[in-house]
């Protein structure tokens, strides 16, 4: 049967709020949609108050953990840029202006080198299973049992790194050692464990040249003594980058940012989303042959996510993961051909501020990202790959679509032999449009807001306008 939002575009008449209402629930009841996305009811979110977020936010804002002391994780990762960038392409090390953030960070070189968009940090203790578009940092047991067993690239595939105890303190040990992201040409590069003790000596070396001086602003021996208060012999041992990760997971497991009006709505305010929204929401949830989208199929559970990994073919652009343009996804961390070019499904909350889209990074609009995933092949033929070095400077395309072919070849197969969920659906403007408006439906009011974000971020006074953001202050 067709669904009343699909009689009501076709017909264009009116649609009554109890009628959206009533298909609305029963699609909500079928998918077992719950309004709260932290599925473990056991999960407490970290108080951005506590002593250990932050701290984590003053390392997360530190320069010091980088090689060239130019870049921290907050140049990628800003709260007040919805945790991401908005950058198609990330500039880590040497960028021109350490300080600048957004679409006027350049890098001092011209070139765009960090092969893959930064997803935002927002949210990120919510994922169960996998970090990182390719899920190298990956949980092996069920995320209610304990201890977590985590899989990470210090070790081989499916190997048990014995220094993870949660996917967000795992992760946090990573970016300092990409060469692009923070490492940069720093020495002492012979295993990831030397580059992280490295690092931590830097910082430490910093603190006492500050102490020394009297220039220190942030007095970071006597914050880690307030949390570990036990035996520490120097600061090296006090500031080990255990600690360093655990701190960094912390501040990242505050950042819950999940109040949306879709959440009101499925509390039972009626009126917290608009009928437009509400049509969307039906076409989200609708299958295919049902006149709908079909998004649910990957999108699914409150957190809009199965967490699995699927070849959707987004145009790649940039240098690519491999170096020589390309970027297989999840194959580079498993080495199973059957995962060449797929990557994990990202989750949508607050997804209206989390452009450009895509792994590389390839969309700038949800409703680029939507007409592509109804019929990727026309998407691709239709992309202008040009238009990423206008985007952003540096952006390298000369083998994009080349490899972005293969990417489609791969999706054409699954579709072929039925393996994937991607389907080709034929849907109006204004269908795409009401999609759109779902979409913003799933935004925490907090995140557009500079004052709500606050206490997120070192310094007060800053505002959403105000790039040139001063947290090189702190180091």
């Amino acid at each position: 049967m067709k669904y009343l939002a699909f009689i009501c575009l076709i017909f264009l008449v009116a649609c009554s709020d109890e009628g959206l209402d009533s298909e609305l629930a029963n699609l909500i009841n079928y998918h077992q949609i719950s309004a709260n996305p932290i599925a473990d009811p056991e999960q407490q979110v970290v108080d951005i108050s506590s002593d250990e977020a932050q701290l984590g936010k003053l390392l997360f804002f530190t320069k010091d953990l980088s090689g060239n002391g130019d870049v921290a994780c907050a140049s990628c990762h800003h709260p007040f840029l919805a945790g991401d960038d908005d950058l198609s392409l990330s500039i880590g090390v040497d960028p021109v202006l350490p300080a600048i953030l957004g679409g006027r960070r350049t890098s001092r070189n011209g070139q765009v080198l960090v092969p893959r968009n930064a997803p935002t940090t927002f949210n990120s203790s919510l994922w169960k299973t996998h970090l990182f578009h390719d899920g190298r940092v990956e949980r092996l047991n069920d995320f209610t049992q304990t201890p977590a067993l985590i899989s990470t690239p210090d070790e081989k595939y499916g190997d048990i790194d014995p220094r993870a105890t949660s996917l967000l303190q795992a992760q946090a040990g990573f970016p300092v050692t990409s060469e692009h992201e923070m490492r940069s040409i720093y020495k002492n590069t012979s295993s990831n464990e030397k580059i992280r003790s490295g690092l931590v000596r830097k910082l430490v070396q910093s603190v006492e040249a500050n102490q020394a001086n009297g220039s220190a602003s942030v007095t970071w021996d006597v914050l880690f003594r307030k949390i570990y208060s036990g035996p520490a012999n120097n600061l090296f041992e006090l500031m080990n980058f255990e600690r360093i990760q655990y701190l960094l997971g912390q501040y990242q497991s505050s950042q819950v940012f999940i109040e949306t009006r879709w959440k009101n709505y499925l509390e039972g305010n009626r009126d917290a989303i608009t009928n437009s929204e509400k049509i969307g929401a039906i076409l989200f949830y609708s299958e295919i042959e049902n006149g709908g989208a079909g998004c649910v199929n990957c999108h699914s559970g409150s957190f809009f996510t199965d967490e699995k990994f699927h070849v959707v073919a987004f145009p790649q652009i940039g240098e690519g993961k491999d170096g020589n343009g390309d970027d297989t996804g999840r194959y580079l961390r498993t080495g199973i051909p059957d995962d060449r070019y797929a990557f994990r499904t990202p989750s949508l909350l607050n997804v209206v501020h989390t452009s450009p889209y895509g792994h590389a990074g390839s969309f700038d609009t949800l409703a680029e990202v939507i007409e592509h995933h109804l019929n990727p092949k026309k998407s691709l033929f239709q992309y202008d790959y040009s238009l990423s070095t206008l985007v952003q400077q540096g952006i390298e395309n000369r083998t994009s679509k080349k490899f972005t072919m293969k990417a489609l070849d791969k999706l054409n197969k699954e579709m072929k032999d039925g393996s994937s969920l991607l389907f080709e659906v034929d849907l109006s403007s204004i269908e795409i449009s009401h999609l759109v408006s779902f979409l913003s439906a799933l935004t925490d009011p907090c995140i557009e807001d500079s004052e709500c974000l606050q206490p997120w971020v070192p310094f007060e006074n800053n505002s959403l306008n105000s790039l040139n953001l001063l947290y090189m202050s702190i180091d």
